[in-house]
């Protein structure tokens, strides 16, 4: 016998041992995750910058779940809970996206109050077609102001990827 030909009569047997791998491996995969599953892939969050803030976006496609507004911030805490409010984490979810909604409302606060202020600023030196001390008054308080909301809204992002870090604990193996 040649080494060939040792091969050739094995070969109907590695394939039959190959098929059948595979087989088992598809078996595996389809029972661990059906269909009607959420997995990581579908159900799991994302953070997303979008103009007006952070978009929370589910699964690799991005459908938008929830934004947490820079400027008139809303209640994102149903989204990051999920569903199943009695599963692990959802709690904890639910609180650090409390924490971020309240930490961005308090940014919000600093940025519009910044941003109205300068805009006043810039309509008292159009108006007087100069810039006098109050319209630099009220310019220096305007960026001020949104100097101060910077921390506020880091830590609101910061709190937004904790919540999201444990709505997606769910999905952990």
């Amino acid at each position: 016998h040649t080494p060939n030909s040792r091969f050739m009569n094995r070969w109907p047997a590695l394939l039959l041992l190959i098929i059948a791998m595979s087989a088992s491996a598809n078996a595996q995969t389809a029972a661990a995750s059906p269909d009607s599953a959420c997995t990581y892939r579908t159900c799991a969050l994302a953070i997303v910058p979008s103009w007006d803030g952070l978009a929370v976006v589910r699964g690799q496609t991005g459908p938008r779940v929830a934004n947490l507004h820079f400027f008139l911030p809303r209640d994102i805490t149903p989204a990051l809970r999920g569903d199943d409010v009695t599963r692990p984490g959802a709690d904890s979810a639910a609180a650090e996206a409390g924490r971020a909604l309240s930490l961005r409302r308090v940014g919000a606060a600093f940025t519009d109050l910044g941003l109205l202020t300068m805009g006043a600023a810039v309509a008292s030196a159009l108006h007087a077609r100069h810039v006098d001390r109050s319209a630099q008054t009220l310019g220096a308080a305007g960026m001020g102001a949104v100097l101060v909301s910077v921390p506020f809204q880091f830590a609101a992002d910061g709190a937004l990827s904790r919540a999201v870090w444990w709505h997606n604990q769910r999905f952990a193996r």
